[in-house]
């Protein structure tokens, strides 16, 4: 009898543990987005909407982690009409991906349905807390995104405002616009009243121009900054602005859209050149090379890589990056003469590097010059030697390290 109690107290035990976890978010089992539209107008509910795809891992561990929390079901369904759609598949979702401007997964939205309207939107993964946290918001007619942006728009600008409001433009990745918030609020601001704590957390998760005003002032007064939150920290984040911004610029390529930017890579110049700092030797180099690859002239290119060598500018190991990004422009270079000197200078480098793992990727490079122009043995044997120093790599390391493998 007591083993029957027991046993029977353990299935009663199992079935509510299964049944605590049963609840999910019920999503609309229909993917017609009208239908969807009638029955939030009907309860007079916002809409949330799970805009992913099915390659999307994030996406994955929402539906199976968060979406079936007892505290998110309950929550969401109450709150909200819920519907998902996978963005590249489902018809209305290819629709609403370009409706809703979902340019990265996951995205959650919620929509007005009597406007169709975005009220608030989340990009990424998190929490159950997250998640309700951002439910909540976007049920507040005050405090989600739109509203919010109104309120700016309207000239509200006080400190906790502008605080809330970066966290929501940051939720929603809202880089640009939380760029510019984030600067008009710390733009305004003395030398003295900008160096504080609260002040350089917005600086550090909000700004990554160094055109922009407040990071020019960290640069200007690093002492002071040093002094709040550590030298290490404070060149970290300015380090990583400069040699983002510079990037972007040496990046660019005609294949681009949207044309090169001649005025900001004056400035960039101009302000690099104005600064007595460490980053921006480098951040320089980047910025003449890729002029000269720009412009076509791989001979200027080739010669500025060896100017720029001669100085030692680089730190860290940077300088095999440098070289590698911008020998491979070749492949643009229709002078056979050039692009050989630069499979010269490859085996050079290659041969002065015992990184194994540096070697491989130099003979991938080789390889694509090779192919340039028209040697195609010898870019099948550059490739052999890319998987030999790659496994050499592995072996050295005891397996601890995997050579990330390009996508040519």
């Amino acid at each position: 009898m007591k083993r029957m109690i027991i046993g029977a107290l353990l299935m009663l035990g199992m079935m509510v543990s299964v049944d605590a976890q049963n609840r999910s978010i019920s999503f609309e089992q229909t993917k017609e987005w009208k239908k969807v539209l009638k029955k939030a107008k009907k309860e007079k509910k916002l809409i949330f909407v799970d805009c992913y795809t099915s390659w999307c891992g994030p996406c994955k561990m929402l539906a199976n982690k968060v979406f079936t929390q007892d505290a998110v079901a309950d929550f969401f369904n109450a709150t909200f009409v819920n519907a998902k759609y996978d963005m590249e598949k489902d018809a209305d979702g290819v629709l609403l991906k370009e409706k809703f401007g979902v340019k990265a997964f996951p995205t959650l939205v919620f929509v007005d349905p009597s406007t169709q309207a975005v009220v608030h939107k989340m990009v990424g993964a998190g929490t159950a807390d997250w998640l309700i946290a951002g439910g909540k918001a976007a049920n507040d007619p005050q405090n989600n995104l739109s509203a919010m942006i109104k309120r700016y728009a309207d000239g509200e600008r006080g400190a906790e405002f502008l605080g809330n409001y970066l966290a929501v433009l940051s939720a929603a990745y809202m880089t640009d616009e939380q760029g510019k918030v984030a600067t008009e609020y710390l733009g305004t601001l003395s030398d003295e009243q900008l160096a504080t704590k609260d002040n350089w957390e917005l600086i550090k998760k909000y700004l990554n121009d160094p055109l922009s005003a407040p990071l020019k002032q960290v640069m200007a007064n690093r002492e002071k900054f040093y002094a709040l939150a550590g030298k290490e920290v404070v060149d970290y984040k300015l380090d990583n602005c400069i040699k983002g911004a510079a990037m972007a610029l040496a990046a660019w390529s005609p294949e681009r859209e949207e044309a090169f930017d001649e005025q900001r890579n004056a400035d960039m110049i101009d302000y690099l050149l104005s600064i007595d700092y460490a980053a921006a030797p480098e951040a320089l180099a980047n910025l003449y090379t890729a002029a000269y690859i720009r412009k076509g002239d791989f001979r200027g290119m080739l010669d500025k890589m060896k100017e720029v060598f001669a100085y030692n500018l680089f730190r860290n190991g940077t300088g095999k990056y440098y070289f590698q990004r911008n020998i491979e422009a070749l492949t643009l270079c229709d002078d056979k003469a050039l692009v050989e000197e630069g499979i010269q200078w490859i085996d050079q480098v290659c041969a002065g590097t015992p990184d194994y793992f540096a070697k491989a990727e130099l003979m991938n490079s080789k390889a694509r010059l090779q192919t340039k122009i028209g040697d195609t043995l010898g870019a099948d044997k550059s490739k052999m030697e890319e998987e030999k120093y790659s496994k050499e790599g592995e072996r050295r390391s005891g397996g601890r390290a995997i050579r990330a493998m390009r996508m040519n």
